[in-house]
C-alpha cells in the first residue's frame, strides 16, 4: 500500500497570489467631495460661495456670536481688577533695579554650569 505524503503543497502547488495592500479611502473618492465638485462646477465658485456658503455661515456663526458675547463681555468685566492687580505687579517689576537683579542671578545659574 502506498502512502501519501504528510505535508501538502499549498494552493495546489502554485504561487500563492500577492494580496493587494488596504489603503484607506481618500478624500477625492469621497462622495460628498464628488457631489461637491458637481454643484461647485454647476453654480460656479462665486455663486456658490454667496448662495451656500454664506447663508450656511450666517445661519451658524452669527447665533453663536450672539449668545457668546454677554458672556465675554460678563467675565471681562470682573477680570477687571485681577488684570489691573497683574498690570501693577508687573509695572512695579520693571524697574532698573529689578533687572540688575535678574541678570545677576542669571549670570550666577550660567557660572553653575560652566
Amino acid at each position: 500500500m502506498a502512502r501519501k505524503s504528510a505535508s501538502k503543497p499549498l494552493f495546489g502547488g502554485r504561487t500563492p497570489a500577492r494580496r493587494k495592500k488596504m489603503t484607506p479611502p481618500s478624500l477625492l473618492q469621497s462622495p460628498a467631495f464628488r457631489i461637491g465638485i458637481v454643484v461647485v462646477g454647476m453654480f460656479g465658485a462665486r455663486r456658490f460661495n454667496d448662495e451656500v456658503l454664506r447663508p450656511i455661515g450666517a445661519a451658524t456663526l452669527v447665533p453663536l456670536a450672539a449668545a457668546a458675547a454677554p458672556q465675554a463681555e460678563r467675565a471681562w468685566a470682573e477680570t477687571r481688577p485681577w488684570r489691573d492687580y497683574v498690570a501693577r505687579v508687573l509695572n512695579s517689576v520693571n524697574t532698573a533695579e529689578v533687572r540688575e537683579q535678574v541678570a545677576g542671578r542669571l549670570a550666577q545659574w550660567i557660572e553653575r554650569f560652566r
